[in-house]
Formats: structure tokens, C-alpha cells, sequence
């Protein structure tokens, strides 16, 4: 444990302290759209996209059922900035601060990051990524075309690692075989043993690994000329 440095507070504790604070001063405790979403991460951290309503989202706040709705009109724009807060915290590296692996690496795993703790919102930042906030979009194509590549090789690239980021959160997670199992294959039986050993990082690390050496070995064929550091 830490001396000195205090946790982190959820939105619902934050609100309850701006509640009391307001109330002892004699005035009505007012939201903020920064409680506002907290409360709704908290709920999709805890519980799953899919445990977040409106009504939901009163309760979490301490607040009345349509207190939120002076704030936001409905859930879908209450996703909107769900998703711009969550896409915001994603830090797009400076050009000239790492080769163009790395770069491309710390803004995949950026993302998935925000993915895999907050479960269900894929969609969401998909669909925000692809309409109204192209800041990471745009910074992946960037880093691609500072590697040397170009025209549509830079789509096919992008859209391979778009596929391969959220595609995997849309993806049903099946019950591990057991090792018993009769119906499965002998070559697949032998193999089922070495599941227990693997954890969910170190499947998202070789697709990643595995992107960039076939993004390497593509730049590595192109003729001297077309390649850039």
C-alpha cells in the first residue's frame, strides 16, 4: 500500500460529496456532464454496457429519474460522450518519439485498453471513430504512411488492424474444452493442456506481434526507394 497518495473516487461518491458541500451552503445540488459520464463508466466498468440506462444512471448519481435528462437528452447522446471521453484518454505519439512499430503499438493498445475495461462499448467507439471523432483514425494512417506506405496500401493496412481490434470483441467466447473431452481431435487434445497457461494479454500480444512483423515484412519487399524510417 501507498502512504500518502489517496484512491481514486468513483462518480457516485464524487456526486455525493458535491451533493452534501451544496446542501450545508443551503443551495440545489446541480450535475456536471463530467458526473454525468463518470457515473455511466462506472456502471459499464462494474456491470456491462448493457446495465446502462437512464434510469439506471439516476440511481448511480443519488439523483431523480430525470434529473440526467437536463444534461443529456437521451442514452444514445449519453454514449456519444461515453465514447468521446474514453477515445480522448488514447494519447497519439509525437512523429519523431519512436520508430513507427512502437508508435503504432502504444495507440493499439491505447484503445484496447479502453475496450477491455469498459465491456460492450466497442460498438460505440467504433461507430464514433468512423463518424465524428477520426483523431485516431487518422493518427494510425499517419504512422502507416510515415512507414513507407501508400495508396491503398494504407487502407488494406488500417482496415486490418481496425478488423483485428474491435472484431475481437465481437467475437462469443466459448467454454474452454476440457482435456477429457471425447469429442475433440488428438492433435487438438494434446494441445488443450497448454490453454491453462495462457491468459487473455498474451492473445492480443501475438495478433499484435504478428500485424506488425507482416506489416514489416511488406515494407521490407517494397523496392528501396518507396521506403521510409
Amino acid at each position: 500500500m501507498r502512504i500518502g497518495r489517496s484512491l481514486p473516487i468513483t462518480a457516485k461518491e464524487a456526486a455525493a460529496k458535491s451533493a452534501s458541500s451544496t446542501a450545508k451552503r443551503g443551495k440545489t445540488p446541480t450535475l456536471t456532464e463530467e458526473l454525468i459520464v463518470g457515473a455511466a463508466l462506472d456502471i459499464i466498468r462494474a456491470e456491462g454496457l448493457d446495465a446502462l440506462s437512464m434510469r439506471r444512471l439516476s440511481r448511480e448519481l443519488g439523483r431523480s429519474a430525470m434529473a440526467p435528462y437536463w444534461y443529456v437528452n437521451d442514452k444514445r447522446e449519453l454514449l456519444d460522450l461515453v465514447a468521446r471521453k474514453l477515445l480522448s484518454e488514447v494519447t497519439l505519439p509525437e512523429p519523431d518519439s519512436a520508430p513507427w512499430e512502437a508508435r503504432l503499438r502504444a495507440v493499439v493498445t491505447g484503445i484496447d485498453d479502453r475496450l477491455h475495461d469498459h465491456p460492450g462499448i466497442a460498438g460505440v467507439l467504433l461507430e464514433r471513430m468512423r463518424s465524428t471523432d477520426r483523431r485516431l483514425m487518422n493518427g494510425m494512417i499517419e504512422i502507416l504512411l510515415s512507414a513507407g506506405f501508400q495508396g491503398p496500401e494504407v487502407f488494406l493496412s488500417y482496415a486490418m488492424i481496425h478488423t483485428y481490434l474491435f472484431g475481437r470483441y465481437q467475437v462469443v467466447e466459448l467454454d474452454d474444452p476440457e482435456p477429457g473431452d471425447g469429442g475433440l481431435d488428438d492433435k487438438l487434445a494434446t494441445l488443450v493442456p497448454h490453454l491453462a497457461g495462457l491468459r487473455g494479454r498474451d492473445f492480443f500480444n501475438y495478433g499484435v506481434d504478428t500485424i506488425i512483423e507482416g506489416l514489416r515484412a511488406r515494407l521490407a519487399a517494397k523496392p528501396p526507394k518507396s521506403r521510409r524510417r
